[in-house]
């Protein structure tokens, strides 16, 4: 997904607070970095789930059992319930806003679309029951995804790594501003039976952000935990690793 760089302080706007229009063009101008894991900045800019998704979702049953096993705090992370929703992957508030501004977005190496979340254009994840989860944290923002798919896709899912040229790429939005983005892996402990690490770095002008994210895999649950903002890369690491082993344990006592 792509997201443009916006203030620290803008991932705190709780959903809701601005209608239509506005709300619209201010998500779609508050996105800041190539992937999900902006997901619940996305989310606290965008809408909640009650205002954007369907009314009858066949997944609402197995993605809100999903959202009760979502953590409610870790250290002093603590969940923006206005700031999350659940439901059908492809279906999601920010799913939908992601896939409109990579649309919108003109990239110098096009393989680097998506560069880091290719696996949510499969099909067994877009029709899989989900819940996104943002968490206000005082150093940065955290967000939490869950998808539970089979265990195939999720195999698949995990095998599914950003090309060796995304490295380094140019992003133009639709406004004629631009981006500079930087991804690299890495090294972390492996979490839940299957996991990998990498770091965004984005540079807008004078301004500089960075995402730290963890994909793993929990038998046929997929999930991504995500930390942006401008703080210490090592801070971010510790904390991503102690909300990612959360998350995982939370998951084992509510899901078996």
């Amino acid at each position: 997904m792509l997201s443009r760089h916006r203030p620290a302080d803008s991932a705190r706007i709780l959903a809701g607070q601005a209608a239509g229009a506005h709300r619209s063009r201010r998500c779609i101008r508050s996105l800041a970095l190539p992937m999900t894991l902006s997901i619940g900045l996305a989310l606290t800019a965008c809408g909640s789930a009650e205002e954007d998704q369907p009314a009858a979702d066949p997944n609402a049953e197995a993605a809100a059992r999903l959202h009760e096993a979502q953590p409610t705090s870790v250290r002093d992370a603590t969940l923006l319930p206005e700031g999350s929703e659940s439901g059908t992957y492809a279906e999601l508030a920010t799913v939908q806003y992601s896939e409109q501004v990579r649309d919108s977005t003109e990239i110098d190496k096009p393989e680097c679309v998506d560069a880091a979340n290719r696996w949510g254009d499969l099909d067994g994840v877009r029709e899989a029951p989900a819940s996104v989860a943002a968490y206000e944290w005082p150093e940065g923002s955290v967000s939490s995804m869950l998808v539970e798919t089979d265990e195939e896709t999720a195999d698949e899912a995990m095998a599914i790594e950003p090309p060796a040229s995304c490295e380094s790429y140019n992003a133009t939005y639709a406004d004629g501003t631009s981006s500079e983005y930087g991804v690299r892996d890495l090294d972390m402990p492996e979490m839940g039976d299957e996991s990998r690490a990498f770091l965004i770095e984005v540079r807008t002008g004078e301004e500089e952000s960075r995402m730290l994210s963890v994909m793993y895999r929990n038998g046929s649950l997929l999930g991504m935990t995500s930390i942006l903002g401008g703080g210490d890369e090592a801070d971010y690491e510790e904390m991503l690793t102690a909300f990612t082993e959360a998350a995982i344990a939370r998951q084992d006592q509510m899901l078996g």
